[in-house]
Parts: structure tokens; C-alpha cells; sequence
């Protein structure tokens, strides 16, 4: 249960940020954006989702344990979605290991016992 808490925390906390970094314009964001080609509109809907599955990580530490399971599950579905574009617009490697390594996170944190 110590392993699912501190994951759940350090996953939201990750997401948190990024999903700031979209939210409200951070310079390596945009240019992360730009590079990607992707609509302003969509990059914002991006970070609020991120925002939403770090909510719904720690909501379920503390209340319904099938939130932080939708949560984990629409997370890793956004860094699948993040590998893809990553791999797509050619970026750097370390992105995508990166992607890779979340992925595999939310993954462990899905069948961790709660």
C-alpha cells in the first residue's frame, strides 16, 4: 500500500506539472507544441487532462478506488498518444524513453494492490 500511496503522489505531481507547462504557456511547452504541430486548442486540452488524471490519482488514494483506476488508465492513454507524436515528429530519444518509462508506471500503479 506505501508503494501504491508514494506512486499515485509522484505520478499527480508529474502531471501536475506538465499539464501546467501547457496550461499556462510555458516557454518549453510552446516550443514543444510547436515542434509537435499540434493546435493550441488541443495542447490545452492535453494539460487539463493530465490535471484531471493527477486529481483522479489522488482521489482515489482517498475515496473511490475505481477513480485512480480511470485515472491510471487515461494517463497511460495519454503517453501512448505522447510516444506516438514523439516518434512521428521524430524527437529526441530521451522523450521517448521518457514516455516509455510513465507508460510503465501507470501500468505498475494499475495492478498494484489498493
Amino acid at each position: 500500500m506505501t508503494l501504491t500511496i508514494a506512486l499515485s503522489i509522484v505520478l499527480a505531481l508529474l502531471f501536475v506539472a506538465t499539464g501546467a507547462g501547457k496550461l499556462f504557456g510555458a516557454k518549453a511547452s510552446l516550443e514543444a507544441r510547436d515542434h509537435f504541430r499540434m493546435n493550441p486548442a488541443l495542447w490545452r486540452t492535453i494539460g487539463v487532462l493530465e490535471w484531471a488524471g493527477a486529481a483522479g490519482l489522488v482521489v482515489g488514494l482517498v475515496t473511490w478506488e475505481w477513480v485512480a483506476h480511470a485515472a491510471t488508465v487515461g494517463l497511460g492513454l495519454l503517453m501512448v498518444g505522447a510516444t506516438i507524436t514523439r516518434l512521428r515528429y521524430d524527437s529526441k530519444p530521451s522523450g521517448v524513453v521518457v514516455d516509455l518509462a510513465l507508460l510503465a508506471l501507470l501500468i505498475m500503479l494499475l495492478f498494484l494492490d489498493r
